[in-house]
């Protein structure tokens, strides 16, 4: 195992990857390996050994990992793309590195991409990242009071309003954020904007919104703690055998996913944003920054992000293996439920997220794909379907031997029910952050182009921090108490197919 050293210098490690991972790899420079685990075990990344077509050489990883003095047993997750290997307590992370790199050198994977969405629960790097910029968040404040209480110098306004209000405006409109993760990855595009937005705030912002910034980074750390907290548990009590998947074909979804209230409100702020700051920096170059911020939704993206965390810390409390950060993330875009005939005693359940679709157990990944290319977003609750759970936009595995592409892994229908009531409070809660950022900027508009320019900035963002810290702050008690509806509803919505 790692030393103590190492183990405490993991966390850091793994955001520093993140953040500067793609231009090392642009580079040619190695990207670092993702790793977790316990005493006796450990979750290894790999690379390029997840294809159907690399049995052998996920066959020879596994026999040389057990050459390794003290290796106990080693499986390959094709799905998560990880190694688990049991091992003595003694056996070194290093050792056990090396050996995955020779195979996939050897198998012509050297170069093969690294996992940029790191969304593993077990990977410490999540909460970290948060952790991180929560702290860059309360340095600002407690640097700010000090000025204050002591009239010093004022550096905490030092950094340019422009530049914070560019950075919130690239992270809140969800278009200029996808762009970003589908080019960089989620992992590295988060840890960008959660520290390059904590670092400048810290630096160039107000109590207010440093304040604002706080709650989302501990609420986003809560999240990634008991994401990992839960699977924790179910690792400790899974046999290794447990972890082996072979791997699924991958299914290319027929267009994007429906655009939500918050993409809708999002992207079309953005765009008004973007066309009245030019205005005011032709016209009126001194409230250009302040026209800037007053317009940046943040409300809405962030509002959304508070309820996913706090619904995966709902499900993950009700022991529920949260396996895909996105899972409840892409909750308010779905309408429609599909059911194998198996479990068509959840069909009452699941009328509280949209229609639901009872089909024959063997054609629900047929019906996961049909209604998605009649634009629906789908939820597919199956024990045994692994394409349909992997092309579904929220998956949801039910049993002890539920797919791995599974987003959510659930041991029984009481968990089920949980994750469906999640889902269902999922586009209220876009709604009503949608609705927080539009009065944010309603209110931010006009003191930005009417009040006096001594603490324009500051006055003009308020509102928009005010917002945002309302819809974080609903939405927050939303998630948290979504499970707790969990009952079967009759609403007459079922078809079978």
């Amino acid at each position: 195992m790692p030393s103590t050293g190492a183990r405490l210098l993991g966390p850091a490690a793994g955001v520093v990857s993140d953040v500067f991972g793609p231009p090392l790899r642009a580079l040619g420079l190695v990207h670092a390996r993702r790793s977790s685990g316990r005493a006796g075990r450990t979750h290894l990344e790999v690379r390029g050994l997840d294809a159907p077509g690399e049995a052998g050489a996920r066959k020879a990883l596994v026999e040389e990992l057990l050459a390794v003095p003290g290796v106990e047993g080693a499986v390959v997750n094709a799905v998560v793309g990880r190694v688990v290997v049991d091992h003595a307590p003694d056996v070194a992370l290093e050792r056990l590195v090396a050996v995955v790199e020779e195979v996939e050198r050897r198998h012509g994977h050297a170069d093969a991409a690294p996992d940029t969405d790191g969304s593993h629960p077990a990977d410490v790097t999540p909460w970290s990242r948060q952790a991180l910029a929560l702290g860059f968040d309360l340095a600002g404040l407690g640097l700010a009071g000090v000025e204050r209480l002591l009239g010093l110098l004022p550096v905490t306004r030092r950094v340019p309003p422009l530049l914070i209000g560019t950075l919130g405006l690239l992270d809140a409109v969800p278009a200029s954020r996808g762009t970003a993760e589908s080019t960089a990855g989620n992992a590295p595009t988060e840890s960008w904007f959660s520290l390059g937005s904590a670092g400048l705030q810290a630096l160039g912002s107000g109590p207010l919104g440093l304040l604002v910034d706080a709650c989302y980074r501990a609420i986003r750390a809560d999240e990634a703690a008991s994401r990992r907290r839960v699977w924790q548990a179910w690792d400790a009590g899974a046999p290794l055998e447990r972890h082996a998947a072979e791997p699924v074909r991958a299914y290319e979804r027929p267009g994007s996913l429906r655009r939500g209230p918050v993409e809708k409100v999002g992207d079309t702020t953005g765009v008004a944003t973007l066309t009245a700051f030019g205005a005011a920096a032709a016209l009126l170059p001194e409230r250009a920054a302040a026209v800037l911020l007053a317009g940046t939704p943040k409300a809405a993206r962030w509002g959304r992000e508070a309820y996913a965390a706090a619904a995966h810390h709902a499900v993950a409390e009700a022991g529920i293996v949260s396996m895909s950060h996105s899972a409840l993330r892409q909750a308010d875009r779905v309408d429609v439920v599909v059911l194998g005939e198996g479990l068509a005693e959840l069909a009452d359940t699941a009328a509280v997220v949209g229609r639901v679709v009872v089909v024959d157990d063997a054609a629900t990944g047929y019906a996961v794909q049909r209604l998605q290319e009649a634009g629906r977003g789908v939820v597919l609750v199956s024990a045994d379907d692994a394409e349909g759970l992997a092309a579904a936009d929220v998956g949801i595995g039910l049993g002890d031997e539920a797919p791995w592409t599974a987003g959510l892994r659930c041991a029984d229908t009481d968990q089920v029910r949980a994750v469906l009531a999640a889902v269902a409070g999922a586009r209220a809660a876009s709604i009503r952050a949608a609705v927080f950022a539009l009065l944010g900027s309603a209110a931010g508009a006009p003191i930005a182009v009417t009040t006096s320019l001594v603490g324009l900035t500051g006055r003009a963002n308020a509102p928009v921090s005010l917002a945002a810290l309302a819809a974080i702050g609903v939405n927050t008690w939303a998630g948290r108490t979504s499970t707790r509806s969990a009952r079967p509803v009759h609403e007459g919505r079922i078809r079978a197919s």
